[in-house]
């Protein structure tokens, strides 16, 4: 009766008796596993793209090797420290910028929400253009972004045309522990930390536990990058509010929306673990506080400057 398992076991064998023969020595029959000696010189790239060595972590980098797609930025722009990562043939995916600096449509702009000089000849109810400039009214050959509703020195902050959508602020009966209690609309109405509000709401949960300020957060226009928008603190609306006349003006001069009795918008401002500051020009300094997760307000996102 035929042994299956021995049959089984010399034709395995076959192809090594076949290559080397049984009287070569140990060496002839063993493979080159030395990954230099193949002429695998250089360690592992992050970039993924050599050609790996089969049996080791040594892989081959040549001089002119095709890069992953992306690698095409050579990082030497005005106002750029180089790239991020590792350079592949001389150029990267990714560019830094300089302190103060961000990038936006492969340049480095000075950046929003550092005082810089980005907006500085901005007053109450102007326009904000994409480039950082401002002015009373719509300009030829610039695009309009927001209007500025709140200006200290030589920061401010300046408010989108345009509810984004309604959103429900979130997270009701949690109370953020970062985020200072405004327990009155007076205190309320001295809030003014819109971004640094929302960084702490953010770092809180997702953007299904707080999708207001995710809105606001994921927002973007011409010249502004996501993350360069924040959920505007309740001290904006009341800055809003005691200025109605000249912002007004602005947000219709730049075809943007206006605020009325019956405009209801979320803030960043947090009262308790059950309620949250929102817009309300009915009521004292402009606002008024809900229950964060049973009614869906605007999301009017605010770029600090």
């Amino acid at each position: 009766m035929l042994n299956k398992k021995s049959l089984m076991i010399q034709t395995m064998l076959m192809p090594a008796v076949g290559v080397f023969g049984f009287a070569g020595s140990a060496e002839a029959q063993c493979a080159i596993t030395d990954c230099e000696a193949l002429g695998y010189t250089e360690a592992y790239n992050s970039s993924g793209n050599c050609l790996k060595c089969p049996f080791g972590e040594a892989y081959s980098c040549e001089k002119g090797y095709i890069c992953p797609d992306g690698y095409t930025q050579e990082c030497t722009g005005e106002n750029m420290t180089g790239g991020v990562g590792e350079a592949c043939n001389g150029k990267y995916a990714e560019c830094a910028c300089k302190e103060g600096y961000n990038m936006v449509d492969g340049e480095c702009s000075l950046a929003w929400g550092t005082c810089s000089g980005l907006a500085a000849n901005c007053s109450l109810g102007d326009i904000l253009f994409s480039n950082g400039t401002c002015s009373a009214d719509v300009v030829d050959g610039k695009t309009p972004i927001a209007v500025v509703v709140y200006k200290s020195g030589n920061c401010g902050q300046a408010m989108a045309l345009k509810s984004i959508g309604n959103y429900e602020w979130g997270g009701y009966g949690t109370d953020i522990s970062t985020l200072p209690n405004k327990t009155s609309a007076e205190a309320a109405s001295k809030d003014y930390d819109s971004c640094g509000n929302s960084e702490k709401i953010l770092a809180a949960g997702n953007k299904s536990t707080y999708p207001a300020v995710w809105a606001a957060n994921e927002y973007k226009t011409e010249g502004t990058s996501a993350g360069d928008w924040c959920l505007p603190a309740a001290g904006i609306f009341t800055s809003y509010y005691n200025n109605q006349s000249v912002i007004n003006t602005g947000f219709s001069r730049a075809g943007g929306t206006t605020f009325t009795t019956s405009t209801y918008a979320w803030s960043s401002s947090e009262l308790s673990n059950r309620y949250a500051w929102y817009s309300n020009f009915n009521g004292s300094y402009g606002l008024d506080w809900l229950n964060k997760n049973n009614y869906s307000h605007e999301v009017r996102p605010v770029l600090a400057f």
